[in-house]
């Protein structure tokens, strides 16, 4: 007879923002995108600085210059806009999706060609996530996807080699084998929790993918999480964020495409058709 005590394994998905500009003061964040002014006009620095803590302009004039901004296509300002935020109850499979956002901005001399030469850059993304090299995992949670709950035996089965993947860890623990060996017996639902942070700008790329019908189940619901979390932050800086169909209008999936909006093949048919009508 089991008499370990009962233990809550399963995870339950968490979403926080833990940093976004001048989160904690009185001024509004989204007030950072008016340094955009720069580009249109002959602005200093102390006029710069003026527009972010001063009185003017409205609340309402900063929300249709960010708006403006995004729906002209100007997005470039929206990366000076940086967010860092946490996540757990996430699985490990679905978490090594997220390093795939790593675009990198390179900065080189004008004009010089590098041949194996080492240049500067950063990632748009960065991420710190739990090690289970350094962190025991002799308590772990896991994520179950809903699906199984419709097939009760091979849920049974899998809540199964959940435990006897914990008793493999504790027993391993216990003979003194380092846990960076032991974790190899671990499954890929095993729970995760990261950290990320990133810019406005990559995380409404983001959401373009990862809010998307075709995206994984639970990359997907944390994603919307967070975007209605931003959304609550900074409504201007993330006005129409969401997949890619409802922020530009068509779907980049091509064959793929779930059918909610015209691909760009169908938007290509649709502007060759009305040329030989013109």
């Amino acid at each position: 007879m089991d008499d370990r005590p009962e233990r809550n394994s399963q995870t339950q998905l968490k979403v926080k923002v833990l940093h976004y500009p001048f989160m904690g003061t009185g001024i509004n964040t989204e007030r950072l995108i008016l340094l955009g002014r720069l580009c249109y006009s002959p602005m200093g620095t102390d006029e710069l600085e003026s527009i972010l803590t001063g009185d003017k302009p409205s609340k309402e004039e900063v929300g249709r210059f960010v708006r403006g901004l995004i729906k002209s296509g100007h997005l470039g300002v929206l990366e000076h806009w940086y967010t860092t935020f946490a996540v757990e109850g996430y699985s490990r499979i679905s978490s090594q999706q997220n390093d795939r956002h790593r675009l990198m901005k390179v900065f080189k001399e004008p004009g010089v060609i590098y041949f194996n030469e080492p240049v500067q850059a950063s990632a748009d993304v960065s991420q710190l996530q739990q090690s289970q090299r350094y962190v025991k995992e002799d308590n772990f949670k896991y994520v179950t996807p809903p699906s199984f709950s419709k097939h009760p035996e091979f849920l049974q089965r899998y809540e199964k080699l959940q435990e006897e993947v914990l008793d493999m860890q504790r027993e391993g623990l216990s003979l003194g084998i380092p846990a960076e060996d032991v974790r190899f017996a671990l499954t890929n639902a095993t729970e995760t929790r990261f950290v990320i942070t990133t810019n406005a700008r990559q995380l409404r790329h983001m959401f373009n993918l990862r809010c998307c019908q075709r995206a994984q189940w639970e990359i997907r619901r944390m994603f919307n999480l967070l975007l209605k979390e931003y959304k609550k932050i900074a409504p201007n800086i993330f006005y129409g964020a969401g997949p890619s169909c409802e922020d530009l209008g068509y779907c980049p999936e091509g064959k793929m495409s779930c059918g909610r909006a015209p691909t760009l093949d169908d938007l290509r048919e649709t502007y060759e058709a009305r040329k030989k009508q013109s």
